[in-house]
């Protein structure tokens, strides 16, 4: 809890100093989308859908949300061991420093609220393989997640967004590494990929979708 309040804090220093400048020319950050997202790990493989926007609520400031839903496909390597769905819903803000006329360093924070339903086999608070009998799992998990990255215009229609991400979430916090491309193929329309690899329980998260700017 004391990480928690302490990335809130920190967060929010960093945005005070962020609003003392505009936002760099050409970036968009008042946009919606939506795609096809994956998890792979060691402990799970799901996969499903994912929604979300941004909205430039000030040229230095934006507000972000966004929400998935996932459907678990292996636990622990067995394709057997649940039946599970995973909702994850996500708000927040963020905000933007102009580095180069094609560079913006940004800062999102948001909250995290991620919940598990169905019927798995469990054992001693975990899941399990086996012949344990499935039984209803309804869990709840809450937390943060930050997100420091840059906006990289790269090409014309290519932008690049290297990140790293800061979750705490429940009982785990893991950092992870990744990077996002968007291109732009047609006037307001995007192909949006994001690649996000996390070490505890070497888990990717990958996310392809379209993007509409607003």
């Amino acid at each position: 809890m004391n990480n928690k309040r302490f990335l809130v804090v920190l967060a929010s220093a960093c945005l005070a100093l962020l609003a003392q400048s505009a936002a760099a020319k050409g970036f968009s950050y008042t946009y919606m989308e939506g795609g096809y997202r994956n998890i792979n790990a060691d402990s799970i493989e799901a996969d499903g859908f994912e929604a979300g926007f941004s909205f430039g609520a000030m040229e230095y400031l934006h507000i972000l949300g966004r929400y998935s839903r996932l459907f678990v496909d292996e636990l622990d390597g067995a394709s057997d061991a649940g039946d599970l769905d995973i909702d994850e819903f996500k708000i927040g803000f963020g905000g933007n420093y102009p580095i180069l006329d094609k560079v913006d360093l940004v800062l999102d924070v948001v909250y995290v609220d991620e919940q598990i339903t169905g019927k798995a086999r469990v054992h001693n608070d975990a899941y399990v393989r086996g012949k344990e009998p499935r039984v209803r799992v309804n869990d709840k998990e809450e937390g943060i997640e930050t997100t420091f990255s840059a906006r990289v215009q790269a090409l014309k229609k290519l932008e690049m967004t290297p990140h790293v991400v800061y979750r705490d979430v429940g009982s785990d916090s893991d950092t992870g590494f990744g990077l996002g491309l968007v291109y732009n193929f047609y006037k307001k329309f995007s192909l949006r990929f994001r690649g996000t690899h996390f070490s505890d329980d070497s888990a990717t998260n990958l996310f392809v979708g379209m993007r509409l700017n607003m």
